[in-house]
């Protein structure tokens, strides 16, 4: 399919609809989060500490089997076992934000984050599902615009979420009524998970239907939990197959050390909320979805490895924009200018570096392996970036040093993207 059809395909319009709900989530339980601990006076360290109530996104590949096998009963009979996944993660997903509207962190903290870390959980297996529908639903030669569609509407649904909830804080008295009144947006994912149609399902169990509980039980993990993990190292060679989790592992930790800690940033130098919202999350959604449309076009023009070269430098370069502006402090023009060049190289790098994972999948094993590969890369970002606050205050509050060295902290994985080049191990070569 030529490429600029490949946007208007019907079924990467839906992408896009689930992935902008497959952001909301993280965006009320991150960056949204964020200004409220601050507000609550939580100090540096404690605020990227509190970042790892996002750590079930980095281990849903442990219960991906379970998405990848199980259809829900009635459920999944009625939508199929993908949009039955989604739907039931939609409605849970409503009553958890409700729920944490009713708590102060100053207060509870200890509640506030078991029922993040909760909400992270059931939006992780959402993901599980909407990325094994996303893969599942389109060819191959149109991974990179389904990739796209889906990684620009998580990205835009995230910088909404917590762009509006940044905006009704002129409006609304509490971060309690702002959490009840976003918890609706979930809603919103529901229109997509109904207008998808379910991709076929490719799932194979070989054996007697009629076999001992025991024997069924053994058959389905060695089917549904061992075997994409034997594929993807059978497939790959353990050498390389290591070579590849070791890059995945290592990639963007610069980029997460810096979304961690930006908003507390953005407060220290002297932006009130409203004001954040106005220049960094509107600025920062345009650019966002130019760069990241731009990002499938290079992965389509360019393949996976490439591409993803290239977004992976220009991504490091942009963290240096912001010790620009710590050392400038408050400054409009060289806001903007940050916001708008590091969202756009964010959303190129991150839709090649989706496109790149997705096509190191097998599609018989589409969710585990994709959800292995995903979870890998954020469990670098999670437990690595939870030490964001306390590196700011071991430097003293030097912003500007902090930034400098996010920039640096790319260069490893790139280097390795050059390694697996030069050595061939190009995933659009190994499309199954």
């Amino acid at each position: 399919m030529k490429l600029e059809n490949a946007f208007f395909d019907r079924r990467i319009l839906v992408i896009f609809l689930l992935g902008i709900a497959s952001g909301f989530p993280k965006g009320m339980i991150v960056s949204t989060l964020s200004a409220w601990l601050t507000d609550e006076g939580l100090s540096r360290t404690s605020l990227g500490l509190f970042g790892l109530v996002s750590l079930p996104y980095a281990l849903n590949f442990l219960w991906a089997p379970l998405v990848d096998s199980f259809r829900l009963g009635p459920l999944g009979r009625a939508l199929g076992k993908r949009r039955a996944w989604i739907l039931l993660s939609q409605v849970a997903l409503v009553g958890l934000l409700m729920l944490l509207s009713l708590f102060t962190p100053s207060k509870e903290l200890l509640a506030v984050g078991v029922i993040c870390l909760i909400i992270a959980f059931v939006s992780a297996t959402q993901d599980i599902a909407i990325d094994a529908l996303r893969i599942e639903s389109v060819p191959v030669d149109q991974q990179g615009a389904a990739a796209s569609a889906g990684v620009v509407g998580w990205l835009l649904g995230n910088l909404l979420i917590a762009g509006i909830a940044l905006w009704l804080t002129a409006w609304l008295d509490s971060w309690n009524q702002i959490y009840l009144v976003m918890s609706s947006a979930m809603l919103f994912g529901v229109a997509g998970c109904l207008l998808a149609r379910e991709p076929e399902d490719r799932a194979r169990v070989s054996g007697r239907p009629d076999a001992p509980p025991g024997e069924r039980m053994a058959r389905w993990l060695q089917s549904a939990v061992f075997a994409p993990f034997i594929e993807f190292f059978r497939r790959n060679g353990p050498q390389m197959a290591a070579v590849l989790l070791g890059f995945i592992f290592l990639f963007k930790i610069g980029e997460a050390f810096l979304g961690t800690m930006s908003i507390r940033f953005y407060n220290e130098i002297g932006y009130q909320w409203a004001e954040v919202f106005a220049y960094v999350k509107t600025a920062g959604m345009v650019a966002l979805g130019v760069g990241s449309f731009l990002g499938g076009a290079i992965s389509i023009k360019l393949g996976a490895s490439r591409g993803l070269l290239v977004a992976g430098i220009a991504m490091a370069l942009t963290n240096l924009l912001y010790a620009w502006l710590a050392v400038t402090g408050r400054n409009d023009t060289v806001l903007l200018t940050c916001v708008i060049l590091d969202n756009f190289t964010g959303g190129v790098s991150t839709i090649a570096f989706v496109t790149y994972i997705s096509d190191l999948c097998n599609r018989q094993f589409t969710a585990t392996q994709y959800a292995l590969l995903a979870s890998l890369g954020n469990l670098g970002r999670t437990t690595l970036a939870a030490g964001s606050g306390w590196m700011v205050d071991l430097l003293g509050g030097r912003w500007e040093v902090f930034f400098i060295l996010t920039a640096l902290m790319a260069i490893p994985g790139l280097l390795i993207l050059l390694w697996l080049i030069r050595h061939g191990a190009r995933p659009e070569t190994q499309r199954l």
